[in-house]
């Protein structure tokens, strides 16, 4: 959760939802802008940084409210609140998710306080600010509904009948994504899971700061408190509800593949020439691929000095490893709204979870989600391309749950490693390289916040500003620094701005650097997927079939399965064209991508890249 460096294909991947939810608006204070206000009075908001950072003091321990009457907690509730009220006319907060999981924030407290019928007025603003169709459409329903419930003092069988009745009205194609993963996300609440990783961290932060934390773990106690008082009684209930309604709808027919029509493959015989297609990622099966010579890799700890691995070793989860591939299966199956065989086993596992497993369970996961990740996106680059050639550039993180203390001297020996990567992409030849991760600055503060250090909260976000401008700075002149290679990057799997949240590299502006959200097959923006203005092309994320390390094929889905769709078409555009520059295989990309039509018919943010166009307009015939 507080890992510095994040794979976006698994950055979505919680097994906290309702933290995951809290923390995003919690850095803020929690505070929104109300439509009444007039937006010139209230200070401009651009970025996450410029929000002010608050505490809250605790009494005990997080993990002992989850279990603690309500009352003890409408104290904390009412700072939060108050905070809120205080900030309404400060700020004019310019991006929508920033907002939208504001307004979720006081949907919560008013919860807390039993104002029922106040809720549907939150969660309506925030529904007002989706920007993908089925948030639209159904964002805040259940919250509504167990306000209501409460409210009318009804029983399970209303609630389980107006799911049902509510969830059928809706139109079957645009919300089925978010029926199908809210029905998982139900079947997989378990409050054991959630004691253990309050206990498992953050507890331990709570601890470290002498009992003051960040408001967002404040609101997370709040919002994990009210899961256990309004969902856990009624889970049986929303789960047969959703499950009717996509009963009801499983003979709909799908919608139609536009992905795969769009794609090409190069013959083997064809007139083309070797091309190597770097993969910066977790690490690299290279025994499965045609590696790169004579250099095949470098790769980096996770305390940036070099390394031999360029593939992660499993160590004593090895013999765990055809459970643990399941269940890394499962949990992206999940994510992408999908009932399968392994989706089921991984909420199975996730329902019946003990607290004192949940530590060595979250570590299993993240270890064996490093270790699959790069060879997968590896497979997808170089998919239909017989002249491709890999190289491995591999970062070793780290999968322990507890983040390392920040520091300069970390800082400028990642930014040192960075250099060095991107050196070694010169030497061996790399004409296109594949960036499906992701981090911002809220990386180091929470890793700060964990540990008590870096002062103030305002002086905390500051020092963690500071440290991730090393980085950042060195990362972007590298990229710059090398305008003969095409850089590739996923925007990320929060649903959320790249460049509010200042993510690297998906946040760059570089004439050789394309950032890629995710859509489906259909060519529809996935519920996961990042956006923002650096996000300038879509390609199939959804379901996309690859290798894993050994050789098995397992299908996966997030923005990291869509970026190396788009390394995949530059690498062969230069195969078949090498005398193409970076910046004339970016255009091309550009130009052949179709602008998408949104809801409202017309044309969308989906930009949907196009191969055979691109092919086309770069003369090559197929």
């Amino acid at each position: 959760m507080l890992h510095a460096k994040t794979l976006i294909s698994l950055a979505a991947l919680s097994l906290l939802s309702p933290l995951a939810m809290s923390a995003s608006a919690a850095s803020a204070g929690v505070a929104a802008a109300p439509a009444e206000a007039a937006s010139a009075a209230r200070q401009p908001i651009t970025r996450a940084d410029q929000l002010p950072r608050r505490t809250v003091t605790l009494t005990k321990l997080p993990s002992e409210y989850l279990s603690a009457p309500l009352s003890e907690l409408l104290a904390m509730g009412a700072q939060l609140e108050a905070e809120v009220k205080s900030d309404l006319a400060r700020y004019d907060i310019q991006d929508a998710s920033t907002l939208r999981s504001y307004y979720s924030a006081l949907a919560s407290l008013a919860q807390l306080r039993g104002d029922w019928a106040a809720v549907p007025a939150w969660t309506a603003k925030s529904r007002a600010l989706q920007e993908k169709i089925g948030g639209q459409l159904s964002a805040g329903l259940l919250t509504d509904l167990l306000s209501q419930q409460r409210l009318e003092k009804r029983d399970a069988a209303w609630l389980r009948a107006e799911v049902e009745k509510r969830y059928s009205a809706l139109p079957w194609a645009d919300v089925q994504e978010n029926v199908k993963s809210g029905k998982g996300g139900a079947e997989t609440y378990n409050p054991e899971l959630v004691l253990g990783a309050f206990r498992s961290q953050i507890d331990a932060m709570a601890t470290n700061g002498k009992m003051v934390v960040p408001d967002s773990i404040a609101l997370a106690i709040i919002s994990n408190r009210l899961q256990a008082e309004l969902f856990a009684p009624n889970k049986a209930a929303i789960v047969a509800g959703l499950q009717a309604v996509i009963d009801a709808n499983t003979k709909t027919q799908a919608r139609a593949d536009l992905w795969t029509p769009r794609t090409f493959a190069i013959p083997a015989e064809a007139k083309a020439t070797p091309v190597v297609v770097a993969v910066w990622d977790s690490g690299v099966d290279l025994a499965l691929f045609k590696p790169a010579a004579p250099l095949a890799g470098l790769a980096f700890d996770e305390d940036a000095k070099p390394s031999r691995e360029l593939l992660r070793p499993l160590g004593e989860a090895q013999s765990r490893w055809p459970q643990l591939r399941s269940l890394i299966k499962g949990a992206m199956d999940q994510r992408a709204a999908l009932d399968t065989p392994d989706s089921r086993q991984f909420r199975a596992t996730m329902s019946g979870l003990k607290a004192e497993q949940v530590k060595g369970f979250s570590e299993d996961m993240s270890l064996t989600s490093l270790y699959v990740h790069g060879t997968h996106v590896a497979g997808i680059a170089v998919e239909g391309n017989p002249f491709a050639r890999v190289f491995a550039a591999t970062q070793l993180w780290s999968a322990k749950l507890e983040p390392k203390l920040p520091n300069e001297a970390q800082a400028r020996a990642t930014a040192l490693a960075y250099g060095q990567m991107v050196e070694s992409f010169k030497k061996a030849g790399v004409r296109v390289v594949n960036m499906s991760w992701r981090y911002g600055p809220s990386a180091y503060e929470g890793a700060l916040a964990f540990h008590n250090a870096g002062g103030t909260p305002e002086a905390r976000k500051a020092e963690a500003s500071r440290l991730f401008k090393i980085e950042r700075d060195a990362l972007r002149a590298a990229i710059a620094g090398a305008p003969e290679i095409l850089f590739v990057a996923g925007s990320g799997n929060e649903d959320n701005s790249a460049d509010f949240q200042e993510y690297i590299p998906a946040g760059f502006e570089l004439p050789n650097l394309i950032t890629a959200g995710a859509v489906d097959t259909a060519g529809q923006e996935t519920s996961f997927s990042t956006f923002g203005k650096t996000v300038v092309v879509h390609a199939n994320g959804f379901e996309v079939d690859s290798f894993v390390p050994g050789g098995a094929r397992m299908k996966l889905s997030g923005t990291s399965m869509a970026s190396p769709q788009v390394a995949n078409l530059a690498a062969k555009l230069i195969a078949l064209k090498p005398a193409l520059k970076a910046v004339e295989v970016k255009a091309l990309i550009l130009q052949g991508a179709e602008r998408m039509k949104g809801a409202d018919g017309q044309p969308g943010r989906v930009n949907l890249i196009h191969p055979r166009k691109s092919a086309e307009l770069a003369g090559i015939r197929l």
